[in-house]
C-alpha cells in the first residue's frame, strides 16, 4: 500500500510507528519512563480533583508542586540542563514549606543527571551545593522524625551520586574505546598504505630488473649473429620471464584487498624473505661476467646476518646497479662492489667507468629514484652520480 492511498489517521499511525522503531534503546527506555510518569501525574490530578479533602489551600499547593516535580522528572529525562532548572523550583519551595513528597526522587535524579551531563567544574559545584541543601532541608523541617528525613535525603544523594558517577565512567570508557578504535583504524590504514607503496616499489624493481636482463640478452645475441646460441638465449629469456611473472603474480595477490584472493601468509613471508645480499652479489657477478665485464665484488658473509630491511635494501641496490652497468657502462670494463660494516652503519659502494660521451649531470632513472626512497625510509644516505670519471652509487644504512 502506497502512502498516497492512506487516510490521514492511517498516515499518522504509520508515521508514529516509524518514529518509535527509529528510537534507540535508551530513547525507548525514556519513552516508557515518560509514559509511566504521565500516567502517575494524571492519576494524582484525578485523585486531587475527586477527593473533597484535597481542595483546601495547602493540598492544592502541594499538588501543584508535585505536578512541577513530575514535569521536572520528565524534563530531566529528555532535556537534562533544563530539567535541573525546573527541579530547582519545588526543591526551593520545600525549604519554606514542605510542599512536595518528591524531594528524595528529585534529589537522586538531579544528582545523577548533573554528574552525567555537566562539566567537571559545574558538577563539582553541584556536588557541593546539594549536601548543603539537604542539611538546610533537615534544619528547617518541623515535622516528626527529622532523622528519618535526613537518612532519606542521604540515601537519595548516595544513590544519585553512585548512578551519576557510574554513567559518567561508562561514557568515558566508551569514548576512550571509540578513540582507540579510530586510532587503530587510522594506524591500520597507514600501515596498509605504507605496505602497498613498498610492494609497488618492489613490483617496479622486480619487473624492471628482469626485463632489463631479457633486453640485454637479446641485444647481445643480435650483435653476435651466432645462431647456435639462440636455444641458450631462449632458455635464459624463458627463465627470466617466468621468474618475473611469478613475482608479479605474487605481488598482485598481496596488493589485492579481497581476503579470498590475497596471498597466504607463507607467500607473503616468501616475498619478505627475499634473496640475501651475497646471493644477489653472486648473481650480479655471473651476469656481468657473461656480458664480458670484469666484476670485483667484495661482500662479506656478514651481510646475510644483518636486519632483514637492510638485507633487502642491499640486494635491491646490487640488482639495480647491475642492471645499469649492463645497460650503460662501456663494454668489458671493470666494476667494483664493496661493502663495509661497522658497529652502527653499513656502507655499500658500487662504481664503474663512465662512457666517454656520458653527460656530466645525469638524471636518475626510476630504479635509482626508488632506491633513494627506500633508503630514505630507513633513515640512511643515498647518492648516485659521476665521480672522477666513474659512476658511483653509495648507500649507507644504519643498523644495530
Amino acid at each position: 500500500m502506497s502512502s498516497a492511498s492512506l487516510s490521514p489517521s492511517e498516515g499518522a499511525q504509520l508515521f508514529t510507528l516509524r518514529r518509535v522503531r527509529a528510537l534507540s534503546g535508551p530513547d525507548q527506555l525514556r519513552l516508557i519512563a515518560t509514559a509511566f510518569i504521565i500516567f502517575m501525574l494524571a492519576d494524582l490530578i484525578r485523585m486531587t480533583a475527586t477527593h473533597p479533602g484535597m481542595l483546601d489551600h495547602d493540598a492544592v499547593l502541594g499538588t501543584a508542586m508535585d505536578v512541577v516535580a513530575y514535569v521536572a522528572i520528565v524534563t530531566l529525562l529528555w532535556q537534562p540542563r533544563l530539567g535541573l532548572v525546573v527541579a530547582a523550583v519545588p526543591l526551593a519551595v520545600a525549604l519554606l514549606w514542605p510542599s512536595t513528597s518528591m524531594d528524595a526522587v528529585l534529589i537522586a535524579l538531579a544528582t545523577a543527571v548533573a554528574l552525567t551531563h555537566l562539566g567537571r567544574r559545574s558538577s563539582a559545584v553541584f556536588a557541593a551545593v546539594v549536601p548543603c541543601y539537604a542539611a538546610a532541608r533537615v534544619a528547617v523541617y518541623r515535622g516528626p522524625e527529622p532523622l528519618g528525613l535526613a537518612l532519606m535525603l542521604i540515601a537519595s544523594l548516595l544513590v544519585g551520586g553512585i548512578a551519576g558517577a557510574l554513567i559518567r565512567w561508562l561514557r568515558a570508557r566508551a569514548a576512550r574505546a571509540s578513540r582507540s578504535e579510530d586510532s587503530l583504524r587510522e594506524e591500520t590504514a597507514r600501515i596498509r598504505a605504507d605496505e602497498r607503496r613498498t610492494l609497488s616499489r618492489e613490483l617496479h624493481d622486480v619487473i624492471s630488473h628482469q626485463l632489463s636482463t631479457v633486453s640485454l640478452q637479446i641485444m647481445g645475441q643480435r650483435a653476435s649473429n651466432d645462431d647456435g646460441q639462440v636455444p641458450v638465449l631462449l632458455d635464459k629469456v624463458d627463465a627470466a620471464t617466468n621468474s618475473a611473472l611469478t613475482e608479479l603474480r605474487l605481488l598482485v595477490r598481496v596488493l589485492r584487498d579481497d581476503p579470498a584472493t590475497a596471498a597466504a601468509g607463507t607467500e607473503i613471508r616468501e616475498l619478505a624473505e627475499r634473496l640475501p645480499p651475497t646471493e644477489a652479489a653472486a648473481r650480479a657477478s655471473l651476469a656481468l661476467t657473461e656480458a664480458g665485464f670484469e666484476p670485483d665484488i667484495q661482500l662479506p658473509a656478514q651481510a646475510d646476518r644483518l636486519d632483514m630491511t637492510v638485507q633487502r635494501t642491499l640486494s635491491r641496490t646490487i640488482e639495480e646497479a647491475t642492471s645499469n652497468i649492463l645497460r650503460h657502462a662501456p663494454e668489458r670494463v671493470s666494476c667494483t662492489y664493496a661493502l663495509s660494516v661497522n658497529e652502527a652503519q653499513v656502507c655499500l659502494r658500487i662504481s664503474n667507468p663512465l662512457a666517454s660521451d656520458a653527460p656530466v649531470q645525469a638524471d636518475l632513472g626510476w630504479g635509482l629514484r626508488g632506491l633513494r626512497e627506500r633508503v630514505d625510509l630507513t633513515g640512511g644516505y643515498f647518492s648516485a652520480g659521476p665521480v672522477a670519471g666513474s659512476w658511483v652509487v653509495t648507500v649507507k644504512l644504519p643498523h644495530d
